[in-house]
C-alpha cells in the first residue's frame, strides 16, 4: 500500500503579495515610458536644412554663431546637414541671452521660429537688442605712478569709454591695459581691481578701477637650467635685460622670442620667481630645452613659373659646441637651382659679433638667359637696439651667362656669352624684423638695405656698386583682415673700367613674385622681338588686403605696380605700370594653395597682356 500525501494549494504569503503590488505598480508606472522611448526612438531624425539670424545689429551675427554648441549647416552644397534636436537650441538660447547680458544688453529677446517640411527644419533666430548698457563714469583710483599723457593713451586704446556701450569683455580689457603698462615699468606687484555699478532699469554703469602698484622692481639675479651644448653666456646675451634694469614683463617676452630665434631651442621659458610684496629685486629663472643637434627640412610645390619646385635642408646644431650651426640648403625648380652651405658662429670670440660665411653654386633658366654663377661671402653681423641689424663683409662671385639671344647681345655690348665675370666686393647692409606671426603675417614689417661695391683692386673685372631697399608692412585692420604693403627700389652703376651692365646683373621686374599681371621678367625696356633687357634701376610696390572666408579659405585683394629702367638716370614714375586683381587661398599642413587672377591696369601690349591667372602649392622658397 502507497501512502500518497494530499495536494496542498498554494498560498503566497503575506509579505510575497506585497511584492507582487509593488512590482505591478512600478512597471504600469515605467511602461508609458517604455512606449515613448521606442516611438521617438522609431522616429526619423530631424535635418537641419537652414538657420538664419535677424534683428542682429549691434552683435554680428557671426559672433553670436560662435557661442552657439549646436552644428550648423554648411553654405557649402556637398556637405551633409547636420540633426536637429530642439532641447540643445533652447540650450543655446538661454546662453546666448546670458552673452547679451555679457555685451550689455540686459533687456534683449531672442525667439526661434521654426519651420518643418517633411523631416527637415529651417530655424530663424530673431532677436530684439533693445537698448544697452551706458558707460556713464569711469573713475580710477590710485594711479599716481602714471601720468596723465600715459593715462589719457591708455583711455584711447580701450574701447570701454564713457558714453559708450559697456560690455564684461571690455572692462576686463582695460583693468588689463593698466596692469600690462605697470608691469612693463617697474611694478612687478601691482594689482588692478574694480567694480561695475550697474542700473539695469536705466541701462547706465559706472566703472570703478582701484590700481595698487607696489614698490618699483628691478631685475634680480639670472639663473640658467637645461643647457648642455649651448655656452650661458650666448643665452644671457639674448636676453633684452640684464640684472639691474627696470622689470618689465615685455622684456622677458622679447628675451624669450630672442632665444627661439636662435633655433638651438625646443623650449624657452623665462621665470620671474614669487617674492614677498617689499622685496624689489625679483629673481629669474630661464630654463631650456635644446632642440635635436640635427635636422632634415624637405619642402615640394607648384607653380604657374616654376612649375615643379623642392627643397631638401639639412641643419646642424652645435657643430662644435659654442651654438654654432652649418646648414646645406639645395632647391629645384625649372627657372632657379642652387646648393647652398652657410656656417654661423654666433658672438665670435665672446664678442657682440656673429660671424656668417656662405658659398654655393646658383643656376638660373630665365626668359632672356641662363647663368650659373659660384659665390662665396663672410661677413660680421651685430644686433643694435629697437631690432636693427648691421652687417659688413666680403663677397666673391664668378658667374657666366650664356644662351642669350642675338638682338639682345647687339643692346648689351658688354654682355658676352660664356664670359666668365669676376665680382669681388664689399657688402654691408641694415635690416629691422618687427614682424607678428612671421609665417602668417598680422602686424609689424621688415626693413633691408643691401649695398654691394665691387672694384679692381679687390680682383674684380666687373666694377659697380649696387643698392636695393626694400620695405614690408602689415597691420590688422578688424579681426583677422590684414592689409599689407611692400615697397622695393634697386639702382646698380657701372664703375671704373665698367661701362655697362651685363645682362645677369640687371634688374628684372613682372611675375608672380614682383607685379602680377604681367609676363615673367616683361617689364622694363625690351628688344624688337620682344626679349627683356633688365635694367640699371627698379621700382617695384604692392598693396593687398587678406579677408577670411570660411574657415581656412581666404580671399585676397591686391594693386601691384612696377617697371625697370634701362639707365637710373632714365626713372620716370610717369612710366609704372600697375596690376590689380583678386584671388583665393587655402592654408593646408604642407602651405598654402592658391588662385589668383590679375589684368593689367595699363598694358604694354592690350593685344597679348590680357590677363594672367597664378596657381601655387606650396610655400615659396
Amino acid at each position: 500500500m502507497v501512502y500518497a500525501a494530499p495536494k496542498r494549494r498554494f498560498r503566497p504569503r503575506y509579505d510575497e503579495k506585497i511584492a507582487l503590488i509593488l512590482a505591478w505598480l512600478l512597471l504600469s508606472w515605467l511602461w508609458p515610458a517604455f512606449l515613448q522611448a521606442e516611438q521617438a526612438s522609431s522616429t526619423p531624425p530631424v535635418i537641419l536644412q537652414a538657420f538664419k539670424i535677424e534683428g542682429a545689429e549691434i552683435i554680428k551675427p557671426g559672433k553670436i554663431k560662435k557661442q552657439m554648441t549646436i552644428t550648423l549647416p554648411s553654405w557649402l552644397p556637398f556637405k551633409e546637414k547636420p540633426f536637429f534636436h530642439k532641447e540643445n537650441l533652447e540650450a543655446d538660447i538661454e546662453q546666448l541671452k546670458r552673452f547679451y547680458r555679457t555685451q550689455g544688453f540686459y533687456h534683449a529677446r531672442i525667439t526661434p521660429v521654426i519651420s518643418r517640411t517633411d523631416g527637415r527644419v529651417e530655424v530663424t533666430l530673431r532677436i530684439q537688442e533693445g537698448p544697452w548698457v551706458k558707460v556713464t563714469q569711469i573713475e580710477v583710483q590710485g594711479a599716481e605712478e602714471i601720468s596723465e599723457a600715459e593715462q589719457e593713451n591708455l583711455r584711447k586704446k580701450s574701447e570701454l569709454r564713457i558714453g559708450g556701450r559697456y560690455s564684461d569683455d571690455r572692462y576686463e580689457e582695460l583693468k588689463r591695459g593698466y596692469l600690462s603698462y605697470l608691469q612693463n615699468h617697474g611694478f612687478f606687484h601691482a594689482r588692478v581691481s574694480g567694480r561695475v555699478y550697474l542700473d539695469d532699469q536705466a541701462d547706465t554703469a559706472k566703472v570703478v578701477l582701484h590700481i595698487s602698484p607696489g614698490p618699483v622692481c628691478y631685475f634680480g639675479a639670472v639663473t640658467v637650467e637645461g643647457e648642455a651644448d649651448t655656452p650661458r653666456f650666448l643665452i644671457l646675451r639674448k636676453l633684452a635685460f640684464k640684472t639691474g634694469d627696470l622689470f618689465s614683463f615685455a622684456k622677458i617676452f622679447d628675451s624669450q622670442k630672442n632665444l627661439y630665434d636662435t633655433d638651438l631651442f625646443k623650449s624657452a621659458a623665462i621665470i620671474p620667481q614669487q617674492v614677498p610684496q617689499n622685496q624689489t629685486s625679483i629673481p629669474i629663472t630661464v630654463q631650456v630645452q635644446e632642440k635635436k643637434r640635427r635636422s632634415l627640412k624637405v619642402g615640394l610645390g607648384y607653380g604657374d613659373e616654376e612649375q615643379f619646385r623642392a627643397r631638401l635642408g639639412l641643419r646642424l646644431r652645435n657643430v662644435g659646441g659654442e651654438g654654432r650651426l652649418l646648414d646645406l640648403d639645395t632647391k629645384y625648380s625649372s627657372i632657379e637651382s642652387r646648393v647652398i652651405t652657410t656656417f654661423t658662429n654666433p658672438q665670435i670670440f665672446r664678442t657682440r659679433f656673429d660671424f656668417v660665411a656662405s658659398g654655393g653654386w646658383v643656376n638660373r633658366v630665365l626668359p632672356s638667359f641662363t647663368d650659373q654663377s659660384y659665390y662665396t661671402f663672410a661677413r660680421l653681423e651685430r644686433e643694435l637696439p629697437r631690432k636693427f641689424r648691421v652687417f659688413f663683409g666680403h663677397a666673391f662671385e664668378y658667374a657666366r651667362p650664356f644662351d642669350i639671344p642675338l638682338s639682345t647681345l647687339l643692346l648689351l655690348e658688354n654682355t658676352e656669352p660664356g664670359k666668365t665675370y669676376r665680382s669681388s666686393m664689399v657688402t654691408f647692409g641694415l635690416s629691422r624684423d618687427t614682424t607678428v606671426n612671421p609665417s602668417d603675417p598680422t602686424g609689424g614689417g621688415k626693413l633691408f638695405i643691401n649695398g654691394e661695391c665691387a672694384l679692381d683692386f679687390l680682383g674684380s673685372n666687373l666694377e659697380f656698386y649696387r643698392t636695393t631697399v626694400e620695405v614690408r608692412r602689415y597691420h590688422t585692420i578688424v579681426e583677422k583682415v590684414v592689409f599689407s604693403g611692400r615697397f622695393r627700389f634697386g639702382v646698380i652703376q657701372p664703375i671704373q673700367s665698367t661701362t655697362q651692365i651685363p645682362i645677369q646683373r640687371r634688374f628684372f621686374s613682372g611675375g608672380y613674385n614682383s607685379v602680377r599681371g604681367y609676363r615673367l621678367d616683361y617689364l622694363g625696356p625690351r628688344t624688337a622681338s620682344g626679349e627683356p633687357l633688365g635694367g640699371d634701376a627698379v621700382i617695384e610696390g604692392n598693396l593687398e588686403t587678406r579677408v577670411p572666408l570660411y574657415k581656412k579659405f581666404r580671399g585676397v585683394g591686391f594693386l601691384d605696380f612696377g617697371n625697370v629702367f634701362f639707365r637710373a638716370s632714365e626713372i620716370d614714375l610717369g612710366q609704372l605700370k600697375y596690376a590689380a586683381g583678386f584671388g583665393f587661398n587655402y592654408l593646408t599642413p604642407i602651405g598654402p594653395v592658391g588662385l589668383y587672377f590679375a589684368w593689367p591696369l595699363n598694358p604694354i601690349n592690350p593685344a597679348e597682356d590680357t590677363f594672367r591667372v597664378h596657381f601655387t602649392i606650396g610655400p615659396s622658397f
